[in-house]
């Protein structure tokens, strides 16, 4: 498995593409569709968002498993993990295929499903929404059912990035996402200014995934792993999934819970607040995410590393990669979360956008609350290599918590927007924003004089041939 330096770039310039998307797409959204409209393809967003919960925790269950596989280990277990000796390069493609059988399987079950939900409860919620809306009615519906197709698509081939992933391909994965982001905006800006208004952003999104999930596919299966996977047996799939269920389930209880704190509040707001408020606090959302993107790039780029130094018991290793990480995730908020006040609504202003950022106060709270829940997913995502999930309860009480603040916030004050952005935070720095950094620390016994001794050594080792 090689990561490197090379990853990092292609990270960040994927990571730019996601943001140059948003860059060159945004503005003609801002210009061309009424903020009506842009609050409403905020709701898309957040319903595409839901869906994910229907994963239930398996991606990462089936990503890390691949991690594993290719880090040479030859039995998979439901906690915990299974050591490797450090010159063991073999692979046991029986053990890859049963658990890309299991993965077919679960997403089609999945996909299905969600169709199904999205078809019958589409009239329940969307109508009482619409109601709000003064433009056309049919072409948002048009819009939304082809959204939902999306989505299930989506759903289907969900495990396609974790195959390239759990392998360490993660070059591949990022110039993948390159192209993908480069077909969205060509398809998406085109039909913008043909005036097909909220669907150009369903089709150029439709595209870019299709162009993504058809050259994962490509890549993965090459030559050699088409022939090691014909002549070995698999695992029943009710084997493997009784491995991975006991984890993926807790994960899977987990992204409820992160859904309650992050998502739900976009879920909720558009029956309580008018389309224009929702459309600022999406948009000032959507930027502030990407800002969250930027900051995860080295935890992204290194994380197989990160489980194969876990199976091989480098302490070291992880200690640095993971002391990294959370310096670009600070520097990354640092930067850009001051661009953001600085330069955001003047950039808007430039554009004649329809639809403003939240005033600065409201940016400046909003990014340390972002960025405290950033600095603590860093540290679950550590502790899943583990194979456990220590903070499934934790997360589960902070999104109900969250839930019940926001509520309450809108229901019986005036606080409005101002509720949407510290329900989270409340709930969220009585507890997790604290408790899981601790737990990393104590786990790979952090020292203020590692800080010191990552200043000096940045730039070294992580290119390194890891076998």
């Amino acid at each position: 498995m090689q990561i490197g330096k090379k990853d990092i770039a292609w990270n960040f310039i994927a990571t730019f593409m996601r943001v140059a998307s948003g860059v060159i797409i945004l503005p003609l959204v801002l210009r061309l569709m009424p903020t009506q409209e842009v609050g409403l393809w905020n709701v898309f967003i957040t319903v595409g968002s839901l869906a994910g919960l229907l994963d239930f925790g398996f991606s990462n269950s089936f990503s890390r498993n691949i991690a594993y596989i290719f880090a040479g280990v030859k039995t998979l277990r439901s906690t915990g993990y299974e050591n490797v000796e450090s010159d063991d390069k073999s692979i046991d493609y029986g053990l890859l295929k049963s658990v890309i059988s299991s993965m077919k399987m679960y997403y089609g079950v999945i996909s299905g499903f969600f169709l199904l939900v999205f078809i019958v409860a589409s009239p329940f919620y969307l109508t009482p929404i619409l109601q709000k809306y003064s433009g056309n009615h049919h072409d948002i519906w048009v819009s939304w059912f082809i959204y939902g197709v999306l989505i299930a698509y989506q759903l289907y081939t969900y495990y396609y990035n974790s195959l390239l992933t759990g392998r360490g391909q993660i070059k591949n994965v990022l110039q993948i996402t390159v192209i993908g982001q480069s077909s969205r905006i060509v398809a998406s800006v085109i039909c913008l200014l043909l005036g097909y208004g909220i669907i150009s952003l369903v089709i150029g999104q439709l595209v870019s995934d299709i162009v993504n999930r058809t050259l994962c596919y490509l890549i993965f299966y090459d030559k050699d792993t088409k022939r090691n996977m014909q002549v070995t047996n698999k695992l029943p799939v009710k084997e493997v999934l009784s491995i991975m269920t006991p984890n993926a389930v807790k994960i899977g209880i987990t992204s409820i819970g992160s859904f309650f704190i992050n998502k739900v509040v976009m879920f909720v707001a558009p029956l309580y607040l008018s389309l224009s408020d929702v459309a600022s606090f999406g948009t000032t959302k959507q930027m502030i995410d990407l800002i969250i993107s930027f900051g995860g790039i080295w935890m992204g780029t290194y994380y197989p590393k990160i489980n194969l130094y876990r199976v091989k018991n480098d302490n070291t290793g992880m200690k640095r990669l993971y002391l990294k990480a959370k310096t670009n995730m600070f520097l990354s908020f640092l930067i850009c979360g001051v661009g953001l006040v600085v330069a955001g609504p003047l950039l808007l202003d430039i554009i004649h956008s329809k639809t403003q950022l939240l005033p600065t106060a409201m940016i400046g709270v909003f990014l340390l609350i972002s960025y405290l829940d950033a600095n603590q997913g860093l540290a679950t995502t550590m502790l899943l290599t583990k194979n456990e999930v220590p903070f499934m309860q934790a997360v589960l009480f902070s999104g109900i918590a969250t839930v019940l603040l926001l509520y309450l916030s809108l229901e019986f004050t005036q606080f409005g927007i101002w509720g949407m952005i510290i329900s989270a935070g409340i709930a969220q720095s009585v507890y997790q924003n604290w408790k899981w950094p601790l737990m990393v620390k104590k786990d790979l016994n952090i020292k203020f004089g590692d800080y010191i001794r990552l200043v000096k050594t940045f730039s070294k080792k992580d290119n390194q041939i890891i076998r």
